[in-house]
C-alpha cells in the first residue's frame, strides 16, 4: 500500500487513535527481508539435515 500510494512514512495509532509512532518504508522492507532470510535459513537447515535452530 505504501509503494502503491507513494507514501514513505505511515503513522501508527492504537485502538483509540492515539499516535504511537511512524513507520518508514525502508524500515518496513528491512524487517520483511530479515524475516524472509530467517525462514529461508530454517528451511535450508531442515533440508540439509541439520534440523531446526
Amino acid at each position: 500500500m505504501m509503494a502503491k500510494r507513494g507514501f514513505v512514512h505511515i503513522p501508527v495509532v492504537d485502538d483509540h487513535s492515539k499516535p504511537l509512532g511512524v513507520v518508514n518504508a525502508r524500515d518496513a522492507l528491512r524487517a520483511l527481508f530479515a524475516e524472509e532470510e530467517y525462514e529461508e535459513s530454517l528451511l535450508r537447515d531442515y533440508v540439509m539435515g541439520i534440523g531446526y535452530r
